[in-house]
């Protein structure tokens, strides 16, 4: 039988798995199982850990979004694994290698769940995103989508993503502009969309369109780039409260520009699959 453990933060949902027992790490797998009718449900599924611990002791672990693509780094999933991991072997800080990036992650209450991520140095060059026709930076960038002509700020935090600072965001805004913007022609690698709003002083009220999850309700490397984006902006200051529809974390950065978030994860459930659907997510075997 097929292990999962099932962990949220703010609402934005992660299923943990092992592969192994045949398990496949990969695009179909995660579709099977993130389906909300048909599988256990989830925004994305991170894989992991793969083999043995790599370079500078790194666990290996590799994140799907519930459409299936490759997710480069997730914040709250990977801050999700790591309070799996603290829970089972008491290591209280991890890094870890998606394939993409290292992330160092600290486990700072394990009975209260609150977990801090180092998401380095925001990239804000255009060629980072990447976004086309664009040299140098890509702050407050002008661009038609949707019938309107918006202002973004686009930056890499591990992930590519597409800020739009606005007076205020519905989430009608969201659901036609988000899938729209995500994959414009100018982001050909797509982006996740952030719909930022300033509703205090450092405080930030976002709502996330995930690329391949649509509009979610939370994101922790969504809310940090809308921060981020905000600061660059000179709106906010080095300690935002980011507010988001499944709640709230402070994101924090330090005199070189370096993220740290810290919020709260929450185990949901441990339980293991079905015969029927651990059949679908394993990997074929040679005849």
């Amino acid at each position: 039988m097929v292990a999962f453990a099932k962990y949220h933060a703010m609402g934005n949902d992660y299923l943990l798995v092992e592969p192994r027992d045949g398990v496949a790490a990969g695009p179909l797998a995660a579709r099977v199982l993130c389906d909300r009718h048909f599988g256990v449900g989830a925004d994305g599924v991170v894989f992991g850990p793969l083999g043995r611990p790599g370079a500078a002791g790194a666990v290996e672990v590799r994140i799907h979004n519930a459409d299936g693509s490759a997710c480069e780094r997730s914040a709250n999933g990977l801050r999700a694994f790591a309070l799996e991991h603290a829970r089972l072997h008491g290591t209280r800080q991890l890094v870890v290698d998606t394939g993409f990036r290292t992330s160092t992650i600290s486990v700072d209450d394990v009975d209260a769940g609150i977990v801090s991520i180092e998401l380095g140095r925001p990239d804000f060059s255009a060629q980072a995103v990447p976004l086309l026709d664009r040299a140098g930076e890509a702050v407050d960038v002008p661009i038609e989508v949707g019938g309107g002509r918006w202002r973004i700020t686009a930056l890499n935090n591990g992930n590519p993503h597409a800020v739009l600072v606005l007076s205020s965001v519905d989430d009608q805004l969201v659901d036609l502009v988000g899938p729209l913007l995500s994959a414009h022609p100018r982001f050909p690698g797509r982006v996740k969309v952030e719909f930022a709003a300033v509703v205090g002083q450092d405080v930030l009220g976002v709502v996330v369109w995930e690329r391949g999850a649509g509009r979610v309700l939370a994101s922790g490397s969504g809310g940090c780039a809308a921060a981020a984006a905000a600061r660059r902006l000179g709106l906010v200051g080095d300690q935002v409260e980011v507010v988001m529809s499944g709640g709230s974390f402070t994101t924090r950065f330090d005199r070189r520009g370096t993220v740290l978030m810290t919020g709260e994860v929450e185990h949901v459930a441990t339980g293991r699959l079905a015969a029927g659907i651990a059949s679908r997510v394993k990997e074929p075997q040679p005849s």
